[in-house]
Parts: structure tokens; sequence; C-alpha cells
């Protein structure tokens, strides 16, 4: 299990909407942010490991956004 939790304050001067903007904040606002993730792997078998990526980020003036994916390995 691994897990991180990072606050950045961001004082961007520009649109952070357009595409130069977003892609230089990460998706980030300008203004107080905070992100989370959480990563879970298991070893199942000789052969089958599974992993649980969870993702999240939250800043002043918008709603949590939450990313996740599970991914079975299989070794052959």
């Amino acid at each position: 299990m691994n897990g991180e939790i990072s606050f950045y304050q961001n004082k961007f001067n520009g649109n952070e909407f357009y595409s130069v903007g977003f892609q230089m904040l990460e998706g980030l606002q300008t203004g107080q942010n905070i992100t989370w993730r959480l990563l879970l792997q298991k070893k199942i078998t000789q052969f089958l490991d599974i992993n649980f990526n969870y993702q999240g980020r939250k800043s002043e003036s918008s709603q949590a956004i939450h990313t996740g994916n599970i991914q079975l390995r299989a070794y052959f």
C-alpha cells in the first residue's frame, strides 16, 4: 500500500481553462488545491497480481474529481 496527499497554492496569472494554461497547471486551478492518491498492490497467486489505483483532486472553486483503475496482471 502506498499513499500521498499534497497541497498546492497556485498564483497563476492568465486563463487556466485555455489549453496551455490547463496543461501547465496539470488540471489544478488558481488558488488552493489539494491532491491525493492511493495505490494498493496484492499478489494473488504466483502468476497473478492485482493493482488498484485511486487519485483525486479538489480546488477552492470546484467539486472533487475522482479517478481510478484496476489492473490484473498474469505472468506466464
